[in-house]
């Protein structure tokens, strides 16, 4: 009896000793994952320093592990009362105070239910929370994601990576510590802990890797596992919600342990005791009985094994056979070493298996295209391929500025250059006769022959005039390029071929050349209308000025002729005149006065006085006739009343 009593105080201590180390690694993991959460909150969400979108995700496993680890470090404060408890149960039952044992014994004994209420609804309230969390946040950063414009990227990549790599190797110990620790009995909830650790950490050397690829401009790198990231933690979210709704209707044992927030997928892999191990425990937690002791299980897992190396085997010998698709040249190689003096063409042929043998495919039909002078993505990685260009407006990501020569003037005393923005798209493939340059001795084809189009069509453009390059001269440009790269590109030994070259647009810098010479170009076509409609007036006016003239000049030539016609009439009269006079002077006078009187007065009324008698006044009537002529007869008014 003395032996059984000395045995319960050992486990008891025990369980006090294990409880408050409990309680001091929770609190020690716990003010870490702190510590991190608030360090990813604030360089990782708050300001942009990071700049990477995978490092702002590690919020969710950090804070995930923060509320695990103050959830086990209330379970190692409650554990130590409810151990010191009945440490106390016990020493009074040594001195023998049944008394106070029979009246006070719930007020002076409720750490054990406590603990036990804890342990029984706490997970639920854990699971719930963890959800709560996880869907809130990511919720948070997809609408924040979907608002900005601009794609974050890290001011010091380097330091970034590092601060990354520094925070998933702390976490990685963690992690493992705490599995290791969870082993005991006393320490099963540290398992939970350590397995959102190792995610952290695995997920931050993703991270890392994401955030160093910005260091050699290749974001997307940084895209592709944030997504990954986000999806995984989507996974966990729901599984964790799927435990906390199956868990009101599966039953469950007092042997189990593991609680409603545990993740089973992360069990499988932190789990001690091997994948295997895993499985059949969360098959059994699942099904609520021993299916790993089950035959068909047992045979099985004795099974599974072979036939997984069976079956590696068979894929590994698969690998002796490759096969040469169509469009496509085979180089077969052995232990590094090319065995073959030809490109094999289309079909089926044995090498050694991978990886001491290895066939090469080179697509020698596969055209592929390059832009030389332009970068079609801009800095959010969207590609640009406007159907219209204008000069003034930026069309694509990012232009090359080419020099080209200038018009001199006689005012210049240097020769001018001008600054060209020119994108060419160049189409090329495999030659079918250089398969083994192609393949082997030039690495990343794509980019050096676009440094040799660069070179060339940097030469080529310092000779032509951009007025000329931009209307004349095209399409002796297209065809001299072609001609000066493809000659490169064997001078290199590239192996390819030049399928085609295209010019698809060439202009003044859109920044500020642009502009100016729209505005020159402006004044010169100003200048050739003021040209034309010159012209165009000379056109109008010059006959209209000549027919002036000529009329003019036949208007003088008629009065000319008046004049001298009208000057020798009147002088022939004058003449004939002068003749009457001489013949009979007086008789001249009196026509000539009685015709005066006759012509020019013959409206005037006149009255006729005697020089002698001048007393007495005759009027005439001269307005009457006195006799009647032939004329006066109406001798057609007779003829009409005869008929």
């Amino acid at each position: 009896m003395l032996f059984h009593k000395m045995k319960m105080e050992k486990e008891i201590q025990l369980k006090i000793d294990e409880s408050r180390e409990l309680g001091t690694i929770s609190l020690v993991v716990g003010m870490y994952c702190a510590f991190s959460t608030i360090s990813i909150l604030w360089i990782g969400v708050i300001t942009p320093w990071m700049g990477s979108d995978s490092f702002s995700l590690l919020i969710i496993p950090s804070l995930i592990s923060l509320v695990l680890a103050i959830n086990t470090c209330i379970l190692g404060f409650l554990s130590t009362k409810a151990a010191a408890e009945e440490e106390d149960r016990n020493l009074l039952e040594k001195r023998k105070e049944k008394k106070a044992l029979e009246t006070g014994e719930d007020v002076l004994f409720s750490a054990s239910r406590t603990l036990g209420n804890y342990k029984k609804y706490s997970p639920y309230i854990i699971a719930l929370l963890n959800f709560i969390l996880i869907a809130v946040i990511l919720f948070s950063f997809k609408i924040s994601w979907l608002a900005r414009i601009d794609i974050p990227v890290p001011i010091k990549p380097s330091q970034a990576a590092f601060i990354s790599a520094l925070i998933a190797i702390i976490s990685i110990f963690a992690g493992i510590f705490c599995v290791g620790q969870s082993r005991e009995k006393n320490f099963r909830w540290l398992r939970p802990l350590g397995g959102w650790l190792i995610l952290s950490a695995v997920l931050g050397m993703m991270a890392t890797f994401a955030i160093f690829m910005h260091r050699f401009d290749k974001p997307m790198w940084d895209i592709a596992i944030s997504k990954m990231i986000f999806t995984a933690i989507v996974i966990l979210g729901i599984e964790l919600l799927f435990n906390f709704i199956v868990e009101f209707y599966r039953p469950r044992t007092s042997a189990e342990e593991r609680p409603v927030f545990e993740s089973r997928v992360l069990s499988l892999f932190t789990e001690p005791g091997g994948f295997i191990r895993n499985v059949a425990d969360t098959l059994d937690y699942q099904f609520g009985f021993k299916v790993s002791r089950t035959w068909i299980y047992l045979f099985f897992e004795k099974s599974i094994i072979p036939l997984i190396l069976l079956w590696l085997l068979a894929f590994w010998l698969f690998t002796c056979i490759s096969e040469v698709g169509p469009g496509e040249a085979g180089i077969r190689e052995n232990f590094g070493k090319i065995i073959d003096t030809k490109p094999l063409s289309e079909g089926i042929y044995p090498k050694l298996p991978w990886p001491f043998g290895k066939m090469t495919r080179v697509p020698v039909k596969k055209i592929v295209e390059i832009t030389v002078g332009a970068n079609l993505a801009n800095e959010k990685g969207e590609t640009k391929t406007p159907e219209v260009v204008l000069w003034t407006v930026e069309h694509y990501g990012t232009e090359t500025k080419f020099i080209v020569a200038a018009e001199k003037k006689l005012t210049d005393k240097e020769n001018p250059v001008s600054y060209m923005s020119a994108t060419f798209n160049i189409q090329y493939r495999a030659k079918e006769n250089q398969v083994l340059d192609f393949a082997f001795r030039n690495y990343n084809i794509p980019l050096f022959l676009k440094s040799i189009s660069e070179r060339e069509i940097s030469k080529y453009l310092a000779s032509v005039d951009i007025l000329k390059m931009m209307s004349t001269e095209r399409g002796r440009a297209v065809s001299l390029l072609t001609t000066r790269i493809q000659d490169s590109a064997d001078n290199l030994k590239l192996g390819i071929e030049i399928v085609s070259l295209n010019l698809h647009d060439v202009h003044p810098p859109v920044d500020k050349v642009a502009p100016a010479f729209e505005e020159v170009a402006s004044a010169r076509q100003e200048k050739e209308a003021m040209i034309l409609n010159a012209k165009a007036y000379e056109n109008k006016i010059l006959p209209y000025a000549e027919a002036e003239a000529s009329k003019i000049i036949a208007d003088a030539e008629t009065s000319r002729d008046n004049s001298i016609k009208l000057s020798e009439a009147e002088m022939m009269r004058f003449r004939k005149q002068l003749d009457a006079y001489r013949i009979m002077p007086e008789m001249y006078k009196l026509r000539t006065y009685l015709d005066f009187f006759e012509k020019d007065c013959n409206e005037i009324r006149k009255i006729v006085i005697g020089d002698s008698d001048t007393k007495n006044v005759y009027i005439f009537n001269f307005e009457e006739k006195a006799r009647l002529d032939l004329i006066d007869v109406g001798l057609g008014e007779t003829g009409e009343q005869q008929k």
